[in-house]
């Protein structure tokens, strides 16, 4: 049955099924042959299709629609235009340079939004009219934005800490304190590896505009817009609101902000954005709803139990072991769901890193650098599907071009495993 699950979903991705349909038709394959493969051990179908909607039906889960509202509200409000102003005024002169401003402006959006997808919705979206004018091909635009935008899950405020927080019984502070350094060491690897491919791709340098507006404007600006991740972060901390309240607010706040502050929208716009964020969430849950069918029959046949549970068995040490977690963690992060992953192997581990003395919130740091790096990989990264869709790119022209970001996460990734100084000065 492993084998029809993974050979039915990579022959329907390549007749050109959309990726929510080869997902979720190749869980339905497998579920409809499993009675003829083992007839005692069949796949309830009805199961299948309650895992199907109750994947979406979730609380958390809707901390994503007002993100993604959050994001349109501030793209169409000009929080994001700001924010790449101010990302523009470090790095805009540049080789690269307007690949390293949307770099930039996805940590400073992700501190806002605290989501990947938004964050890739977002600025993928303020960025389009600028890769064009400056001769980026779409896929090479893709795999930048596709790439910094999972640093939503690293920096403050973030619903996967709170998830690991949950399970593992780690330090959420703890988390969110290691994160800021974690998620400027990955922002820095992405800047360099943006600069090496701008010139690979003969990109030319561009000129540095912030139109009529002076230094200090554009700062005094950023600073309003950054006000978001203050309320967001301050109110988790302070026990006022939920992560998913946070979201809450961060609409409210982008609201405010771009009707009566920068008066970028009009009352009468509100409307078209809400339909807009409604049709960019319903695109996005079902994906993930796809993804929970596909990652549901994977769990039902045990696969990623007993791919953890043959690791386990070959008896490591604690660098061994914190290896072949890695390595496994990024192939899981190639199919499954990223809380998935956690509900899945922090229960799994949490013995075996309290008996090699592991630092849990170490660990909570590798787990979800690994998380973020599977957002971006192939062939079910959300952030490049959804970065894809925003730049207009080709899928399979955006793997091509994302191969040299992910190998500077996975770097990265290997730093933060093996020199855990790096980020724990913090604590």
């Amino acid at each position: 049955m492993t084998l029809v699950l993974f050979g039915s979903v990579l022959v329907l991705l390549a007749v050109g099924a959309p990726i929510a349909t080869a997902m979720a038709g190749s869980g339905l394959i497998t579920i409809l042959l499993s009675g003829l493969f083992n007839p005692e051990n069949a796949i309830n179908p009805v199961q299948a299709v309650q895992s199907f909607f109750s994947s979406i039906d979730s609380v958390a889960l809707l901390a994503i629609p007002f993100f993604i509202l959050a994001g349109d509200l501030m793209n169409k409000g000009g929080l994001a235009k700001r924010l790449v102003n101010f990302a523009g005024m470090f790095v805009g002169r540049i080789t690269g340079g307007l690949g390293m401003t949307a770099v930039l402006s996805c940590m400073l959006f992700a501190a806002i939004s605290g989501s990947g997808i938004a964050t890739a919705a977002a600025i993928g979206g303020v960025m389009l009219a600028g890769f064009k004018d400056h001769s980026y091909p779409k896929s090479y635009a893709t795999a930048i934005v596709a790439s910094a935008s999972p640093v939503g899950i690293i920096i403050p405020p973030s619903i996967a800490f709170i998830l690991y927080g949950t399970l593992s019984k780690a330090s959420v502070g703890s988390l969110y304190k290691v994160g800021f350094p974690s998620g400027i060491l990955i922002i820095i690897a992405l800047l360099v590896t943006t600069y090496l491919t701008a010139k690979k791709h003969k990109i030319p340098r561009p000129v540095r505009d912030l139109g009529n507006k002076s230094v200090k404007e554009v700062v005094i600006d950023t600073l309003v817009a950054l006000g978001t991740p203050v309320i967001i972060v301050g109110g988790v901390f302070l026990g006022i609101f939920t992560p998913t309240e946070s979201a809450i607010a961060a609409v409210i706040y982008s609201i405010i902000v771009g009707v009566f502050v920068f008066k970028e929208i009009k009352l009468k716009d509100l409307p078209s954005i809400l339909m807009q964020s409604a049709i960019s969430s319903a695109g996005i849950m079902i994906i993930i709803a796809a993804a929970s069918l596909f990652a549901w029959v994977m769990i039902y046949l045990q696969i990623p139990q007993k791919a953890f549970e043959a690791v386990l068995s070959l008896g490591m040490n604690k660098y061994t072991l914190l290896f072949a977690v890695n390595i496994t963690v990024l192939f899981a992060g190639m199919f499954l769901e990223s809380s998935a992953i956690q509900v899945i192997i922090v229960p799994l581990l949490l013995p075996i890193l309290e008996a090699l003395h592991i630092d849990l919130v170490h660990f909570g740091i590798i787990l979800t650098t690994n998380l973020a790096i599977g957002m971006v990989t192939p062939p079910f990264g959300l952030t490049l599907l959804t970065s894809s869709r925003v730049l207009g790119a080709s899928l399979k022209d955006s793997i091509a071009e994302v191969w040299p970001f992910l190998l500077s996460l996975i770097v990265v990734l290997f730093i933060i495993t093996y020199f855990p100084s790096v980020i724990m000065w913090v604590l």
